[in-house]
């Protein structure tokens, strides 16, 4: 058994691998979770929650926290402005059908940092460790934070950080390889988040589980933030958008390319848990879009097919359009044949963020920065 196909203690929970799928804003639904869980995602997430909307009862944050019942495993996460309102929150969140409870302190988006959520706190490092302790006060379920190394390069703060994290009980701690004013504009540094997972460790109070994210795009990547960093499991972002074969490569410990008709088989059924989930909708098929946009980069004529699926209404258009493309290809026609996937997708260290090629005046849960 390869070092990723190890099981995982996350406080009182097993995972039964250490290749995690992140918390997507607009992306980690149930749809597209049950099929990176089908991929071999290890953990998912429930996508980043409003702590205010959670003490409102806010419809759709309430819609968004629904599981299906081939979930085995869920998180769920929260970012709030205080450490008083990430505590009600969580104690709403403990009562519900959830597995583990994340808190996000490293959000870069513009309006979330606005309100003093994400990576706002990073300026504040006793708002930091008061958020924490009261999150752990009041949940007894595994609790976890995903970071940053810091506002920016002048002001890098993750071994600070990951202390307090640490000392206030947190059991896992991702960091992601830049700061907030980076973004996604700067290659994710390992070194720093090394540095960030060595501190959290020597200050931990229990068994903590260190995870590196950031750059993951295939096995390599994958394999070098593992000998980089030292961390106990990785969280993979970006690199599973249209790719939730990246699960199943980190598994196997070699690239994975998928044939034509497993790619189909994947987007057919996607397409069938959207349906499900959402009902025959033109909203669910708006929804789909953006995923049929992420799967189809790798294949011949793609541009073609992408000026269909970008615009279907029903889901049962966007079925007959990737039907009629797999009826014109040989069924072991390999994705990103003859290029390496990373450069044929969006590179590893581009400033490119896929997750803003959605429909975004219709996506829930994204909103212009």
């Amino acid at each position: 058994m390869n070092f990723f196909q190890q099981p995982l203690s996350l406080g009182a929970l097993t995972l039964s691998n250490r290749v995690l799928l992140a918390p997507l804003a607009g992306v980690s639904d149930v749809p597209f979770r049950r099929i990176c869980q089908e991929l071999g995602a290890g953990l998912t997430y429930v996508e980043m929650l409003s702590a205010v909307a959670i003490h409102h009862k806010n419809k759709r944050t309430v819609d968004m926290c629904k599981r299906h019942p081939s979930e085995d495993v869920l998180g769920v996460q929260v970012t709030g402005p205080s450490p008083e309102l990430v505590e009600q929150a969580v104690r709403i969140l403990n009562e519900g059908s959830f597995d583990t409870i994340d808190l996000n302190m490293g959000c870069s988006v513009r309006k979330v940092i606005a309100g003093g959520a994400g990576s706002g706190i990073l300026s504040e490092p006793e708002r930091i460790s008061a958020t924490v302790r009261a999150a752990r006060q009041a949940t007894a379920l595994p609790l976890s934070v995903k970071t940053r190394l810091g506002v920016s390069r002048n002001a890098i703060s993750i071994e600070d950080t990951a202390r307090r994290l640490a000392r206030e009980g947190a059991d896992m701690i991702t960091v992601h390889g830049r700061t907030r004013d980076e973004k996604y504009g700067a290659p994710a540094d390992r070194e720093g988040i090394r540095r960030g997972l060595a501190a959290a460790r020597e200050a931990a109070i229990r068994p903590l589980v260190t995870v590196g994210n950031g750059d993951l795009f295939d096995w390599a990547s994958v394999r070098a933030m593992r000998e980089q960093t030292a961390c106990d499991a990785v969280m993979i972002s970006r690199g599973a958008l249209g790719n939730p074969w990246i699960f199943r490569e980190v598994l196997e410990e070699r690239t994975v390319h998928p044939t034509l008709e497993e790619w189909g088989d994947v987007v057919l059924r996607h397409l069938d848990y959207q349906e499900q989930h959402y009902g025959d909708t033109e909203l669910a098929a708006i929804m789909a879009r953006k995923h049929l946009l992420w799967y189809i980069k790798g294949y011949p004529c793609n541009k073609e097919l992408g000026a269909h699926v970008g615009y279907v209404k029903r889901i049962e258009e966007g079925r007959l359009h990737i039907k009629e493309y797999l009826a014109q290809w040989p069924g072991d026609l390999v994705r990103f044949e003859g290029a390496h996937k990373t450069e044929s997708r969006f590179g590893p260290n581009s400033k490119y963020d896929p997750k803003y090629e959605m429909h975004r005046q219709h996506d829930r849960g994204v909103g212009e920065e």
